[in-house]
């Protein structure tokens, strides 16, 4: 659990991200700014109703605030960080990716970071399920809001391309909450991207982009890899041979048995003519 201090800090970090002085979130919150300046200070605890109007304010849950693996957007500690480590990030097609989705999905008022998370997820998982490779070769983390980008890879291509001027950030009212919103500055370009990966970007888009951040959380949750991984850790791409519909089109069990099949067929060799004589002759009397 994290402790008075560690909640303080995390407040001001979340505060000074959004860009908001500490008269504007006293004032949302319903708090004076002395006594903001101590909850950040580590010299004053909040009450369960204060911290769920920071948590309402912030856009997260109450657990999250709370959750001392994510302090402002620095990782505490992140487990089984070497499960994917065959698959290489590549940040060059990360950016390009973010500024695709961009283009195609920031115009719409649901398209906030949670939702932009889950499309990076689900592009990397269903490129490694259907082309045998991820797009970005990303890491994503399992939390309790569904599966999210490891930070330290995610944010060092975000900065970098927030001072090259080839995105903004910015926050707004979205619903009540505060709503965190990406735009592109310039455009993208897939000229590195293969056609099939193309393919896979388009179909998530167009599957899931519509979704509200609640609703593409829900499903999210749904996802096996999700699933089985432990709290905070780095889920496996491998794990997507245990998804079920509609988070997969694969029958796995069926492509299995077919291999088995060829498999055994291959060591048994060629059927003699006496063996395909007896059992064509077997099929014509069952038939009859």
């Amino acid at each position: 659990m994290i402790d008075k201090k560690q909640l303080g800090s995390k407040i001001k970090d979340i505060r000074e991200e959004r860009g908001l002085s500490q008269e504007q979130l006293a004032k949302a919150v319903g708090l004076s700014r002395p006594a903001l300046s101590e909850i950040e200070r580590g010299n004053r605890s909040l009450e369960a109703l204060e911290l769920s109007k920071f948590a309402t304010y912030f856009h997260i849950s109450a657990d999250e605030l709370l959750d001392p693996w994510l302090v402002g957007a620095k990782e505490v500690e992140l487990l089984d960080a070497d499960v994917n480590k065959d698959f290489k990030f590549n940040t060059e097609k990360l950016r390009q990716l973010v500024l695709y989705l961009l283009e195609k999905c920031g115009g719409q008022p649901n398209f906030g970071e949670t939702v932009l998370y889950k499309l990076l997820y689900f592009i990397d998982f269903d490129s490694f399920e259907n082309l045998g490779k991820p797009i970005t070769g990303m890491n994503y983390v399992k939390l309790q809001f569904g599966p999210a980008p490891q930070i330290k890879q995610f944010q060092t291509v975000i900065d970098e391309m927030k001072e090259k001027k080839e995105i903004k950030i910015f926050f707004q009212d979205y619903h009540g909450l505060k709503q965190k919103r990406y735009i592109a500055l310039t455009e993208s370009s897939l000229k590195d991207f293969s056609a099939q990966e193309k393919d896979v970007v388009d179909e998530v888009v167009d599957r899931l982009s519509s979704m509200s951040a609640t609703q593409i959380e829900a499903y999210s949750h749904g996802d096996v890899p999700w699933q089985v991984t432990s709290s905070k850790g780095v889920i496996s791409y491998d794990l997507v041979v245990d998804r079920d519909p509609p988070y997969t089109k694969k029958d796995y069990w069926q492509m299995w048995q077919d291999a088995a099949g060829r498999d055994t067929l291959k060591d048994l060799g060629p059927i003699s003519k006496e063996d395909y004589d007896y059992y064509e002759n077997l099929c014509l009397k069952k038939e009859k």
